[in-house]
């Protein structure tokens, strides 16, 4: 897997390794707000991303083509979508989940009624959305659904039921949920706060650093973590200072925090593991891609639309 799929507020692009440096080598969806992105995790040409008001878009080449799902998914608002081995499942506001199955989809009815009492403050008309999906790496069966603004979301049988996670996880505006390769590690990055799970989601605890309104949260090849945050909400952003982001490392399991790069105008929006498992590669809200390793942190590539989402594919 050498290449970089970018899910932008104006389409998808991509982007490979050549020489040391990251060229733009592809784009497409230019007329559609994509808001997720996911590469199956048996099939690395075949990517999903998600879109603002269209529903679901496919390639099964890396991005030479791109297809619209038919059937579309029944909500055409999509904020996050989670390939897994021979499906796919996709997150809606208001917050819902459905599965691919078969040629149609099945509407995972867990989330909706668990989230039935959620709301999102920023727009309350729009209730609230089923942010972001995860598996645990050592078994597909488990699933985490981060509701904003309602709280963290298990399920122990690829989401025919849910339950809320532990109570100590305090925080209910969920952003992104990572399922660590380390046996029982969660970590939640969260609006107001960061937490840590050592048992899979059961207990939960305050790991913030300085930064405290967490973006985003990914983990490389060789078990550092790190996490994306800013000053300050969305809300804040148009300060001369813009989002004061900053990507903080971990070589604790979100124990202790060392800044990888701070002063960032935009929000780190996504991250994944770089593709050689060394570091991370994340991107921004104006647009910004930023590869950050224990060694470094310089930008890649800059001048895009907002970007929400990466993931390394073929």
């Amino acid at each position: 897997m050498n290449a970089l799929h970018v899910a932008t507020l104006s389409g998808w692009r991509r982007f490979e390794h050549d020489g040391g440096e990251w060229r733009e080598a592809g784009c497409g969806l230019m007329y559609w707000s994509l808001t997720c992105l996911s590469v199956d995790p048996e099939n690395p040409a075949l990517v999903y991303a998600g879109s603002e008001h269209s529903g679901l878009f496919y390639t099964t080449d890396g991005g030479k083509r791109w297809l619209r799902a038919n059937p579309n998914v029944p909500k055409l608002m999509l904020f996050s979508v989670l390939a897994l081995p021979g499906t796919v499942m996709v997150g809606t506001i208001p917050a819902a989940l459905y599965k691919k199955n078969g040629g149609g989809w099945e509407e995972l009815d867990g989330v909706r009624i668990a989230s039935s009492g959620a709301s999102f403050p920023p727009s309350p008309e729009l209730q609230s959305r089923t942010r972001y999906l995860a598996f645990d790496p050592r078994d597909y069966k488990r699933l985490y659904a981060g509701i904003e603004v309602g709280g963290l979301l298990i399920s122990d049988n690829v989401g025919k039921s849910w339950r809320a996670a532990g109570k100590t996880l305090t925080d209910p505006d969920v952003h992104e949920v990572l399922a660590s390769k380390r046996d029982g590690l969660v970590l939640a990055a969260c609006g107001d706060k960061t937490f840590r799970s050592r048992d899979r989601g059961e207990s939960w605890e305050d790991i913030t650093p300085a930064h405290a309104y967490g973006m985003s949260v990914a983990e490389d090849s060789d078990g550092f973590i790190y996490l994306g945050s800013a000053r300050g909400r969305p809300n804040t952003w148009l300060r001369d200072s813009g989002a004061d982001a900053a990507i903080y490392r971990s070589r604790s399991a979100g124990g202790e925090w060392e800044p990888a790069i701070a002063g960032l105008g935009g929000g780190v929006m996504s991250m994944c593991a770089a593709p050689d498992g060394r570091g991370v590669i994340a991107g921004t809200s104006n647009g910004e891609l930023i590869a950050v390793d224990g060694k470094s942190a310089r930008v890649v590539a800059a001048g895009l639309p907002c970007i929400t989402a990466v993931a390394v594919g073929a």
